[in-house]
């Protein structure tokens, strides 16, 4: 709707680059915050960051070119981040992977971290997909429903559906990104094994990423059968998640019954 969020003579601010900054910098902040609460150093979660923010960046776009390979017509679009398009599951491997690497060459426990951290992942999807409804990429189908939202011509959505009432699928993200966060934060209230927090991350936002790629538009290239790519990531990821939330806490029952 407004890809340029402020224009001062050459100087342009796009809304879905700021966006993705607000995203990092409110999730550091409360990761930092949370971090302080339980004992676990500020810098080692300021130095995690750049590491996350590399493999978010990278994997997140990576991800998105491989399913949107349509939508380029050379090498320097793939690089114009300020446009949007990222797809989350690859960041969110990505970054895992690398916080995963990081964290042992520190000797600092994988879990409380990804605990501590998750929360944050909510907070940043909240943020991004304002910056992709703003940029009027991650659009949905047409719809005849009063929450359909005509984009302007000049945005891959109105290209696409031009002057055509479509599913703001981007807000429906965003709003399940608050969901998450809220989750969490009960969740965390639950005496559970220490990682269990980021298998509940995995599983909320597995299901509901799969739910909203029911309204979201995608080409052919990016279908496998009835199912979207991602929505069979998002299977996978929810059967991880549930794995993972069963397999601490079977460890940490049979490590407490081995000290009584």
């Amino acid at each position: 709707m407004h890809p340029v969020l402020i224009e001062i003579g050459f100087l342009k601010i796009y809304s879905y680059g700021f966006m993705l900054a607000l995203s990092f910098f409110a999730g550091i902040l409360l990761a930092t915050a949370r971090a302080r609460r339980r004992g676990v150093s500020s810098h080692l979660i300021y130095d995690l960051s750049i590491v996350l923010i590399i493999g978010a960046v990278v994997g997140s776009r990576g991800l998105y070119i491989i399913t949107h390979m349509d939508n380029y017509n050379g090498i320097l679009d793939m690089f114009a981040l300020w446009e949007g398009g990222a797809v989350y599951y690859g960041g969110l491997i990505l970054a895992a992977a690398g916080a995963v690497i990081y964290l042992r060459i520190k000797k600092t426990s994988f879990l409380k971290v990804a605990d501590i951290i998750s929360p944050s992942i909510g907070v940043g999807i909240f943020f991004t997909r304002i910056g992709c409804f703003l940029s009027g990429c991650c659009f949905g189908h047409p719809t005849t429903c009063s929450v359909g939202v005509v984009f302007p011509h000049n945005s891959p959505a109105g290209y696409q559906y031009p002057d055509i009432p479509i599913h703001p699928t981007q807000l429906y993200s965003s709003a399940y990104g608050l969901i998450i966060f809220i989750l969490l934060i009960l969740v965390e209230k639950i005496k559970l094994a220490e990682g269990s927090l980021f298998g509940f991350m995995l599983v909320f936002y597995g299901i509901a990423r799969f739910s909203i790629d029911y309204f979201r538009y995608y080409e052919e290239s990016a279908m496998v059968g009835p199912f979207t790519f991602n929505q069979l990531i998002s299977i996978g990821l929810v059967a991880a998640g549930a794995g993972f939330i069963i397999a601490v806490n079977v460890r940490n029952k049979k490590r407490v019954e081995s000290y009584n």
